[in-house]
């Protein structure tokens, strides 16, 4: 059986802060894929550099994937250990995060005609189908394997969503990978918010556990090649790009919230228990987002935060990136002194 990946999407440690706990998943998803800088090439159309960057995007993002990531549904969750000790309240939650994974095929063969002239993103998009289609067959499977569901039961659930028809939010590949890097990241902390919730409780058990941890990770790291993405574009067109992350983000919603039945009961007990809502995405998710793509106060402005919320937004990534460069000091200053024998010997050789 494959062990999770060596790092827990969101750290169960007490002496952190929730807003360090939220950096600390924003950064895992990129665990062995740096940042590189993007460089403006004179001699190449910002379009065909954009190309060739979400290629390398792609390509690292499945190197990465294929060593570090893939999970099989079957063998790498222990479904023997499956509880039914789980209250109805976290079983209507699950079953409501089945039901919006389920319009998998709309999600996917959208945005795919949308960027079919894009290999690097259209790639991404048939792998992220593929990783996502474990996530509703995971889920399903617990809830079945819990003794919550029957099989009849969430064979109704599914009928029940047929005639509903997901369509695309925003109109253009820019404004699509924004929404998406904000939406994973929403979605990636549902599940580890749904994984604290059940250990509080005590409602738990190693089947669930270990399936919300997979997801968890998938989603983090498909937020990582979405803000990869973003960060892309506006380094070539920074203008623009700030533009449209503006309008995103005043226009965002969660997919498919509209097309599931009782969604608004079901959207109720998930903002009560603490997973996910209006408050929750203001300061959990745009806030984060905006700080962890590292743009300038004026950006910040110009993307339609408050004022205090610039000031508070820049200094913590001010503070982030000057800690980075203290980390990088040690490692500077640590190299080992050349001997001096050595040295003086360098030195005879160069003067003859």
């Amino acid at each position: 059986m494959s062990e999770v990946p060596n790092y827990d999407p969101l750290p169960d440690n007490d002496s952190l802060s929730e807003e360090q706990q939220i950096a600390a998943y924003c950064e895992k998803g990129r665990a062995h894929w740096p940042d590189e800088p993007v460089t403006p090439l004179k001699s190449a159309s910002v379009q065909c550099q954009m190309e060739e960057t979400f290629y390398q995007h792609y390509l690292r993002y499945f190197q990465n994937a294929e060593e570090k990531r893939r999970w099989n549904v079957d063998t790498d969750i222990p479904w023997a250990a499956a509880e039914g000790n789980a209250s109805e309240l976290v079983v209507s939650i699950i079953e409501s995060f089945c039901a919006v994974e389920s319009f998998l095929p709309d999600y996917t063969s959208k945005i795919m005609a949308l960027i079919r002239k894009s290999k690097g993103r259209t790639l991404f998009q048939a792998n992220w189908g593929y990783e996502e289609s474990k996530h509703s067959l995971a889920l399903e499977r617990w809830l079945i394997a819990s003794g919550k569901r029957t099989e009849d039961e969430m064979e109704d659930f599914e009928r029940s969503l047929l005639g509903a028809e997901w369509k695309l939010p925003f109109e253009t590949p820019r404004q699509m990978i924004c929404y998406t890097m904000i939406q994973e990241l929403a979605t990636g902390l549902n599940y580890t918010n749904l994984r604290k919730l059940v250990h509080e409780n005590g409602e738990g058990d190693p089947c669930l556990d270990k399936a919300l941890r997979w997801l968890s990770s998938d989603e983090s790291a498909h937020y990582n090649f979405f803000r990869k993405g973003v960060k892309t574009y506006m380094t070539l067109d920074p203008e623009g790009t700030i533009a449209d992350i503006k309008y995103v983000f005043d226009n965002f919603a969660m997919p498919a919230h509209a097309l599931i039945p009782e969604w608004e009961k079901r959207g109720a007990e998930i903002e009560a228990s603490g997973i996910y809502g209006p408050k929750m995405y203001l300061a959990k998710i745009r806030k984060p987002v905006l700080e962890d793509l590292n743009i300038s106060r004026t950006q910040l402005r110009e993307a339609g935060l408050p004022g205090h919320e610039v000031d508070e937004v820049a200094d913590r990534a001010e503070t982030k990136a000057e800690r980075a460069k203290q980390a990088l000091y040690p490692r500077i200053t640590s190299l080992p002194a050349i001997p001096v024998a050595a040295s003086r010997t360098n030195k005879t050789l160069l003067t003859v």
